[in-house]
């Protein structure tokens, strides 16, 4: 003799992909909260230019305190993430056109742009025009929004922090 087995409870394929998407919509608006979109340009104009994450969380100031696994999740989710990188890109093309310059004006420095510096030698008392120069010839180099002022400046904080080369 038998006894009838009763069938365990199977959830519908609807109900299933309901309760995932129901799930997804909470991380999506609570990486929305903290990372606002001038967060997100500033963080992949950093990355682009250094390609490295631990420079982006010891050099970068965001809108809020960030540590390093934090930015290193939101990065993959720009990258991987389909949804968090379309709403991201949509708030990021909302940024007013001088939000967008005061950003790019905060991108770090990259390590080949820092070599090109060091080559001003600092018993030298360079110019702007020194800087622009430097601009003219290695476009290919330089971040694009970089002026001849922000260079010098940066120069003068090599300098003041004996990063020159031809410091001891």
């Amino acid at each position: 003799v038998s006894t009838p087995v009763a069938p365990s409870p199977v959830p519908t394929p609807g109900l299933a992909k309901r309760m995932k998407k129901s799930k997804q919509p909470l991380q999506v608006t609570k990486d929305l909260g903290r990372w606002k979109p001038a967060d997100d340009l500033l963080l992949i104009n950093a990355v682009l230019q250094t390609n490295d994450l631990t420079s982006v969380h010891l050099g970068v100031k965001f809108s809020c305190r960030f540590n390093l696994r934090e930015i290193q999740e939101r990065w993959y989710a720009l990258l991987y993430d389909p949804i968090i990188s379309k709403l991201a890109c949509q708030a990021m093309r909302q940024l007013h056109p001088e939000a967008i310059a005061a950003i790019q004006s905060k991108v770090l420095f990259s390590k080949a742009e820092e070599q090109l510096l060091n080559k001003v030698g600092s018993t030298s008392q360079p110019t702007l025009d020194t800087f622009q120069e430097l601009l003219h010839k290695h476009p290919d180099v330089f971040y694009p929004s970089r002026t001849a002022k922000a260079l010098q400046l940066h120069w003068q904080l090599m300098k003041q922090y004996y990063l020159l080369d031809d410091q001891t």
